[in-house]
């Protein structure tokens, strides 16, 4: 008797535990990873357990009541389903999309040698019981020493080995043919594809240098589909021909029928659901401010000061204890992953150039509560996406910006005039952008991401009508036909970076720093531009800000709809939480 203890599968963080000795992990995905310890278990019985851990067809020959004793860890569930049958004598055969069959052919044992071919699939049939048909012109003689094989291998050898091929009819009648007359057995079957298609001619892309280009995303999309071009090469050469339908998702297949069942297999192990990875991103900004004011200021008075900054660039821990905060920054004591004696000073902590950390759910939540609670730091913006198993999707929060251009051409009077139009390479984008290429690692619920987050802000140093915010002018022409153009100064920060997370952990980048300078003079007029004296009647401030951006990237894997309504529900308490608290705090108690 065995220990039939537990059966377990692994979703995100949760576990189910029914009756059993196997142990599953992301039930339904087809990499799922089976641990088996069995002792003297009816096969019946551990086949019943993987079709309902697994949620795939398998039926058995009621005949079949052996036991098996084996102990695999962490094996993917088909190659398990075998080993397991294997251990009992049986086979595995697919009969269809997502239907297997566990067979316990009759095993032969016998040595022929010079005998004719004849006679030998004679022989194979009266031990099998099969119906085999034997084409008039197969003959000629083999040798062959075979022990303890199925007879359907048996006879897969004795026909190859003298250039037959065997061809299976309906009935499960089997004929042996010779391959010159294979043109006549060709078949043509449709298989219409679910889950698999043609990469999109519309790609999620990011402009940066750090990454490709549309021009080459694009280019990548119009090659043939990759699905296609495998099975191509499946085909029997010079018979078989496939094509692909792509506005139905169709592929059809003229050929042999051992090559149709073979394309079969090929697409029921590839054309699978994928899963999805629920993506959660949070934007969070804070900011370092540094004045400079000397002079005097009228209305004021005599006014010269110098602030050496309010807070240092930093995230609203209390650092320095010990805690989960001291391991993705330095702490106080200048200690830490990221501690740098020439940047922190003692007492102060400043965030590196560039900074990651890796935070479970209460870790993050925590820590967002603190950045809600600093005066210098703000949750800018939360967007969520749904991303499929190794496909890129993008994330933009921002505003497009456009611009004018300026042309000199010779007028009608032989002078120069200015033409003003739109630039070609408006409008420019400014705000925040995260691309994010997921890939789920087969049988576990680790995320391998592809992470790149980019900052655009408008930099110019334009304060007036001409030239807004963010824009510089610049003159162009000569003479009388001069003028002057504003046009944008964009600023970008990326970085591109790949992490391995467990689903519902959270990655902590940062680094997109802006610093945005400003400076402002007052004076009286006139005596404000007196050398030396005048600054008796002047006043001067400078202000510099550092504005650095750090992102929380969440991702959770998603394998069934019910994950996706569980995902939803979760979120909606959460924001009626979030509300209530608000409403407190406004209103007090209730």
């Amino acid at each position: 008797m065995c220990t039939y203890s537990s059966l377990a599968a692994q979703t995100g963080t949760e576990q189910h535990k029914v009756e059993g000795d196997v142990t599953s992990q992301a039930p339904g995905s087809q990499s799922t990873l089976l641990t088996l310890k069995l002792k003297d278990r009816l096969l019946r019985d551990v086949v019943e357990t993987i079709r309902r851990r697994v949620g795939t067809n398998i039926i058995m020959d009621a005949s079949i009541d052996d036991t098996v004793t084996i102990d695999l860890e962490e094996v993917e569930w088909r190659v398990a389903l075998d080993l397991v049958a294997e251990k009992a004598g049986c086979v595995v055969i697919e009969k269809g999309r997502n239907l297997l069959k566990v067979e316990k052919p009759p095993r032969v044992y016998f040595a022929f040698n010079n005998a004719p071919i004849q006679q030998v699939i004679d022989t194979i049939a009266k031990l099998s019981g099969a119906n085999i048909v034997v084409a008039p012109q197969v003959e000629g003689a083999v040798t062959l020493r075979l022990r303890n094989i199925p007879w359907r291998d048996a006879l897969e050898a004795a026909s190859k080995t003298l250039g037959y091929a065997v061809v299976e009819e309906e009935r499960g009648i089997l004929r042996v043919v010779p391959r010159a007359n294979l043109r006549e057995d060709l078949i043509t079957k449709s298989f219409q594809l679910r889950f698999v298609r043609p990469r999109s001619h519309y790609v999620p892309v990011i402009q940066s240098p750090y990454v490709r280009n549309t021009q080459q995303v694009q280019q990548s999309a119009k090659r043939d589909f990759e699905l296609v071009a495998a099975l191509r090469r499946v085909l029997t050469p010079d018979l078989g021909t496939l094509e692909y339908f792509e506005g139905s998702n169709i592929i059809v297949v003229k050929d042999i029928k051992p090559v149709i069942d073979e394309i079969q297999q090929v697409i029921n192990q590839i054309d699978i659901e994928p899963a999805q990875i629920f993506i959660n991103v949070q934007f969070v900004t804070t900011s370092n401010r540094d004045l400079l004011s000397y002079g005097v200021d009228i209305g004021s008075g005599w006014n010269a000061s110098m602030g050496l900054g309010q807070i240092p660039t930093r995230l609203p821990f209390n650092l320095g204890a010990g805690g989960w905060d001291d391991k993705i920054i330095a702490n106080d004591n200048r200690t830490g992953p990221f501690a740098d004696a020439t940047q922190n000073p003692t007492g102060a902590t400043t965030i590196p150039n560039v900074i990651f950390g890796a935070l479970n759910f209460t870790e993050v939540t925590a820590a967002l509560r603190l950045l809600q609670q600093d005066v210098h730091s703000e949750i800018v913006q939360a967007p969520k996406i749904v991303a499929l198993d190794h496909q890129e999707a993008t994330i933009f929060v921002g505003e497009t910006v456009r611009y004018a251009q300026a042309r000199a051409e010779q007028g009608q009077a032989g002078g120069l005039q200015l033409v003003v139009e739109e630039a070609p390479n408006s409008p420019v984008s400014v705000g925040f952008q995260l691309l994010v290429i997921p890939h789920i690692v087969p049988g576990t619920d680790k995320i391998v991401m592809d992470i790149i987050p980019q900052s655009d802000a408008l930099s110019g140093t334009g304060s007036t009508q001409l030239a807004p915010a963010g824009f510089d002018v610049f003159t162009v022409g000569s003479g009388t036909g001069d003028g002057q153009i504003a046009l944008p100064r964009v600023s970008s920060s990326t970085i591109a970076t790949q992490v391995l997370l467990r689903s519902g952990q959270t990655a902590v980048l940062g680094g997109l720093v802006t610093d945005t300078l400003s400076e402002t003079v007052t004076q009286v007029p006139l005596l404000g531009d007196i050398p030396l004296l005048g600054w008796a009647f002047k006043h001067r401030s400078a202000n510099k800000i550092k504005q650095s951006l750090i992102v929380f990237v969440t991702p959770q894997v998603i394998r069934s709809p019910e994950e996706v309504q569980a995902s939803v529900l979760r979120m909606v308490k959460e924001r009626e939480a979030q509300i209530e608290a608000e409403l407190r705090s406004i209103f007090g108690k209730k």
